[in-house]
């Protein structure tokens, strides 16, 4: 079923529109099952935008519940500022991975209309002065021309105007489903025991990284086992993130199988070295 996209400025209405479009959909298609898939009720808002890392984890999360959920029987809506145009695409191949439709609603205000709705909110959940204007500035407006921000609906949030209900849910359930291409879609694996051995790997390598970190500092390289490739320290890498890292490339390996298992090391330190963490 559906991926649909809620973005826009932070205090624009964002929720109120989400929770519309689900009444309308309880309403006009009542055996459809609907998740929204949302920041946590208790997030510190001004924390977590006040700091890259810890606003990347969440951001993490929040990709990681509408992949669990999103299938051919839910219908998803990722209710965030999702802001980012490089995030709304890692979300457009999610929906293309899964073979379903997809669409993308902006909500928009005026700055002071987003400032008046900020401090309605209640002191948990109002924004400081410093980061919602930080988050306004950083906001990537939707490009409905690009294939990842259409279809593309617009709605004024503050505003009583009507959300096109009828118009996303012909987007939604009428339109052509997203074609996988060769980046999302599941080739045959090439041997039963390819992701252990990939996995076995993957560890192998990451305990070395992890290890050689505690003794050595920023740009030390460090030799690692099954492989002539060195890795130079960056950045250090915590665990739990070398763990999500490792994941997320063994996910990779599931959908692209390489034909020679002793060029996994290889290719995970070069996707090491090449994140931002």
């Amino acid at each position: 079923m559906p991926l649909i996209i809620i973005c826009g400025k932070p205090s624009v209405g964002k929720s109120f529109r989400t929770q519309q479009l689900c009444e309308y959909l309880k309403e006009n298609h009542p055996n459809s099952k609907i998740f929204v898939a949302a920041d946590a009720e208790d997030l510190q808002r001004n924390v977590i935008y006040a700091d890259s890392k810890k606003e990347l984890s969440v951001r993490g999360s929040l990709k990681s519940t509408i992949e669990r959920e999103l299938s051919k029987e839910t219908i998803v809506i990722a209710d965030s500022l999702n802001y980012i145009k490089g995030y709304r695409y890692e979300l457009h191949c999610l929906a293309k991975y899964v073979r379903t439709t997809y669409c993308v609603i902006h909500v928009d205000g005026s700055e002071e209309e987003i400032f008046n709705c900020n401090q309605k909110k209640i002191e948990e959940e109002r924004y400081s002065e410093t980061i919602i204007k930080e988050l306004i500035m950083r906001f990537e407006e939707p490009n409905a021309m690009m294939r990842w921000d259409k279809p593309f609906f617009f709605i004024h949030g503050p505003s009583d105007d009507p959300l096109p209900c009828e118009k996303i849910c012909e987007a939604i359930f009428n339109k052509n489903i997203q074609k996988p291409n060769l980046s999302t879609q599941n080739p045959p694996m090439q041997s039963p025991d390819f992701v252990f051995q990939a996995d076995k790997l993957l560890q192998s390598i990451a305990g070395a990284i992890l290890a050689g970190q505690r003794t050595e500092g920023i740009g030390a390289t460090l030799s690692l086992p099954g492989t002539q490739e060195t890795y130079k320290i960056k950045q250090k890498i915590s665990v739990g993130e070398m763990r999500r890292q490792r994941k997320q490339f063994l996910t990779f390996l599931r959908a692209n199988p390489v034909s020679d298992v002793s060029l996994i090391p290889n290719n995970f330190i070069h996707f090491l070295t090449n994140i931002t963490i």
